[in-house]
């Protein structure tokens, strides 16, 4: 079987999607059937460059034979083109987060089920190879007992007019750390910062969570800054790892704090530098979609783990508007 994809959105990150999908076509793995964008230009700008059949309604292509549709849209949208794709009978790949809200994403998954489609969502560290290393060294026991962990998402760009700081870039880490500690937070502490005049979308984002096992995991985000980074540093009890995930670079700290004779030492073994081959994140996400279109089998990044981000996220928002920590499963 060979999936025929349409895909939805020709933005910046969209057209990264069609270079990997015609890649993949030419690798004999899917069909690229068509593209959706609500811009006349951009369309005759991806007509000529790869020679699909483009259109401004989605409606066009959902009565025709395909099997999946790829939603690379405004946050805003996602709710509504989902729906309509799993109505059709499509399996559907969204990019996150897979919708502004907890009751939404909770929708989407139920209809998933119903319809027997793949839901799948775009948390692309989940395809990362830094993280798949640093998940493997935290389940062999090389830096021991997980303390906290810190990592930032943020970089100067345009704001986002349909979600703040915290939907659009703190998610990642929240996936991240749900990922590498195969458990859900227990409790959240957020503030978030207004600058720019907007009162409904946050500029900037700090979260802590908390996890059952007593593991702490804090969060920048923001789309202030002038660098951009994309980074993550693990503190256990033998070690700390640390981390660029943009550039798949690992180090192994053999650095702790041990007790002797009563008092507390810092100890320095050394460093080890792991060697990683780069993959591209996003072509290995999008294989994984098309495998399960095929097999049937559930997907890395599931539209449980998105339903279960979101969850965090929409806490967090409440722990910044209550000025005060907030249980995961605590009502509002």
């Amino acid at each position: 079987m060979k999936p025929t994809v349409v895909l939805v959105g020709i933005g910046r990150f969209g057209r990264n999607h069609i270079r990997v999908l015609k890649g993949l076509e030419k690798e004999g793995l899917c069909t690229v059937y068509g593209v959706v964008d609500t811009r006349t230009d951009v369309l005759e700008n991806i007509r000529e460059l790869y020679d699909v059949r483009t259109s401004k309604n989605l409606d066009d292509f959902l009565l025709d034979d395909v099997d999946a549709v790829s939603i690379v849209t405004p946050t805003n949208t996602h709710y509504t083109i989902c729906k309509k794709c799993l109505a059709a009978g499509k399996h559907v790949f969204v990019e996150k987060p897979l919708t502004q809200s907890y009751s939404e994403a909770k929708a989407l998954l139920e209809m998933a089920k119903q319809h027997r489609k793949t839901l799948m969502v775009g948390h692309i560290f989940r395809y990362n190879s830094a993280i798949w290393k640093i998940k493997e060294l935290i389940e062999n026991g090389n830096i021991g007992e997980v303390y906290y962990m810190f990592g930032h998402f943020m970089g100067l760009k345009d704001p986002r007019l349909d979600t703040g700081a915290l939907f659009n870039f703190t998610v990642h880490h929240i996936d991240i750390y749900n990922y590498l500690l195969d458990h859900l937070p227990e409790e959240v502490t957020c503030c978030v910062g207004y600058y720019l005049g907007r009162r409904k979308f946050e500029d900037v984002a700090v979260l802590i969570l908390k996890y059952p096992t007593g593991t702490l995991g804090v969060i920048e985000g923001s789309w202030l800054p002038p660098q951009k980074v994309r980074d993550l540093t693990i503190v256990g009890s033998k070690g700390s790892i640390v981390s660029n995930l943009l550039e798949q670079t690992v180090e192994l700290h053999k650095v702790f704090i041990v007790s002797r004779k009563g008092e507390l030492k810092a100890v320095d073994e050394g460093l080890e530098t792991i060697n990683l081959e780069f993959e591209e994140p996003l072509r290995l996400e999008l294989l994984d979609f098309i495998e399960c279109i095929k097999t049937g089998k559930k997907p890395l990044a599931n539209d449980r783990v998105a339903v279960d981000t979101i969850k965090v996220a929409e806490k967090a928002l409440e722990s910044a508007r209550l000025k005060r920590s907030v249980r995961i499963n605590e009502d509002a």
